[in-house]
């Protein structure tokens, strides 16, 4: 492994470890690399910054599904490249109309909600347990199969989906009520 792969996994450990004061100089080495990966998965440019940003909260909230002595700056760059589909697909919704003037204008609209949707998300994966979020990770972060996954686990491919869904419904009931 390079230096540099070296260094990112030295960061992402630490911070993984409880280090939070090691997020700035992370993003210090890697946060160029970062806004590259954004510019080059985002249909509109102009939102690189808000891509890298919202990454790097992404990657502060999902560190306890880092595997130390993987490679962290690939874990890294899918991480952008996720989020920067996801502003894709709304800025696809809106007919390439700026966030800012479709929020301020329209505070009922699709953007306005998928916001606040993504925000319940958020906050209801922050709530669930270390291993469920892990899955979750797996499957829609790192894009693993049942399979893969239940190898690293030690379950069979149908418990892992079965895990999944019982984690998917309890996302959409806090979701939907508030309790989890």
């Amino acid at each position: 492994m390079s230096v540099f792969a070296n260094e990112v996994n030295e960061y992402l450990s630490a911070i993984k470890n409880g280090d939070i004061t090691q997020l700035k100089p992370l993003f210090d080495l890697v946060g160029n690399h970062m806004s590259y990966v954004a510019r080059y998965y985002l249909t509109d440019k102009s939102y690189c910054d808000d891509v890298t940003i919202e990454a790097l909260q992404k990657i502060y909230l999902y560190i306890s599904s880092y595997e130390e002595g993987k490679d962290g700056y690939n874990w890294i760059c899918r991480i952008v490249q996720n989020v920067a589909y996801n502003y894709n697909e709304i800025t696809a919704k809106n007919s390439g109309t700026s966030e800012l003037a479709v929020a301020a204008t329209h505070a009922d609209n699709d953007f306005t909600k998928h916001i606040e949707e993504k925000l319940d998300l958020l906050h209801a994966i922050d709530i669930l347990e270390p291993e469920s979020r892990e899955l979750i990770n797996l499957y829609f972060f790192l894009g693993k199969s049942f399979e893969e996954i239940g190898d690293e686990i030690h379950l069979n491919k149908s418990s892992v989906k079965r895990r999944l869904d019982k984690i998917l419904l309890k996302l959409k009931i806090f979701i939907e009520t508030g309790n989890c």
